[in-house]
């Protein structure tokens, strides 16, 4: 097991596109067949870009293999974003904002700083890629560019399984995605009650318990597939219909039973699945055999 430190410059040009975007990119070579963990990894601005471009932003990233860039927007008037922090080839994302011609640029990092001076991801590829997608004004220059690297990166040797399906699976996901839609939307009027109904009214929801002035009120599960028999299964059955009842989101969850009294939901929790599903037989069926052995199905 061996760390390795890696110090990388980028100094260069770049004259954006017609749509504004220019990519610079630096390989790095790693040992091969071994498992690579990230250990700590940071940043440096050297200089200060110069450039004829309005609201210049750039997109850092630190993966195995190249960025392929997207049709997705990284602000409204910019397109061709890189791929997401939380994408599974990326390693390391920042993104450089705010320049002008006398102070440097701020910038937000993923992992954060704190979570990039620890452990973090792994991966199989002899590579690393440094990539940075600059954004600008189309056709604008680019000069100045300068940026340092630093990964310390633990190298640890892998069997030819684990280390050809790592190589593979990170092929894989190192794929372009053109465009990503990804989350469910509510609205906000469907949202109400659908996972905790009391979030509108405030407070604990009220409650119902079982009377106890007579012992056939009470209905005792002793295991998860058999119950103490102290009701016919008709009458726990209706004790189960009237739990299961729908109420308004501030009432106690449960009914109410002229006869029965009060009966909470809890009733139906930990219940033989006879109970809920069909009658209880009083044995297995037998089974009915072929003079070869196998099972009679009826």
């Amino acid at each position: 097991m061996a760390v390795t430190e890696i110090r990388e410059t980028i100094e260069t040009s770049v004259s954006l596109d017609a749509n504004g975007l220019g990519i610079v990119q630096k390989r790095i070579n790693l040992q091969s067949g071994a498992r690579h963990q990230i250990f700590q990894m940071d940043m440096f601005q050297d200089a200060i870009p110069e450039t004829d471009s309005d609201n210049l932003i750039i997109e850092w990233f630190v993966t195995p293999y190249p960025v392929i860039y997207s049709t997705m927007k990284l602000t409204p008037l910019r397109d061709s974003r890189g791929p997401m922090a939380g994408d599974d080839k990326v390693l390391m994302k920042s993104i450089w904002t705010s320049y002008d011609l006398t102070k440097y640029g701020t910038f937000t990092d993923f992992p954060n700083q704190f979570l990039g001076a620890q452990p973090t991801f792994s991966f199989y590829t002899p590579a690393l890629y440094v990539t940075g997608l600059v954004h600008g004004t189309p056709a604008a220059s680019v000069t100045n560019l300068a940026f340092s690297f630093y990964v310390a990166c633990e190298n640890k040797k892998a069997s030819l399984v684990s280390y050809g399906l790592g190589v593979l699976r990170e092929r894989s996901i190192a794929q372009g995605i053109n465009l990503m839609s990804q989350g469910r939307t509510i609205p906000p009027s469907g949202n109400v009650g659908q996972i905790f109904p009391m979030w509108k009214y405030g407070g604990m929801r009220p409650e119902r318990m079982l009377r106890g002035n007579a012992l056939a009120d009470f209905f005792l599960p002793y295991s998860s597939t058999d119950s103490e028999k102290m009701l016919s299964t008709g009458n726990v059955r209706g004790y189960l219909s009237r739990g299961r009842t729908m109420q308004p989101f501030d009432t106690a969850f449960g009914a109410f039973d002229a006869v029965k009294g009060d009966i909470p939901d809890w009733v139906r929790f930990d219940l033989n699945p006879g109970l809920v599903s069909g009658p209880i037989r009083p044995q297995q069926p037998p089974r009915k055999l072929a003079d070869n052995g196998n099972t009679l199905m009826f």
